[in-house]
């Protein structure tokens, strides 16, 4: 993992922990270029360390089918 991974958190509609697993395994397919992947299915947020562009991690969060409200670099 290189110095340059940015932290992304997206507000994305998942209403069962059916939803939250989708999402995990989705986002664990692009180990190792992410890591420290935390889903809160309370709080309906999907934290993230990645080293790939943003637009990058938004597509594959939706390509689960799951509505993303919204996202942003922290």
């Amino acid at each position: 993992m290189s110095n340059s991974a940015q932290h992304y958190q997206f507000e994305v509609v998942m209403t069962c922990s059916g939803c939250s697993n989708a999402v995990q395994k989705a986002l664990s397919r692009l180990e190792p270029d992410v890591s420290n992947i935390n889903i809160s299915l309370e709080k309906q947020t999907v934290d993230i360390d990645s080293v790939l562009p943003y637009d990058v991690v938004l597509e594959k969060i939706k390509k689960t089918g799951k509505e993303v409200k919204s996202g942003k670099t922290i």
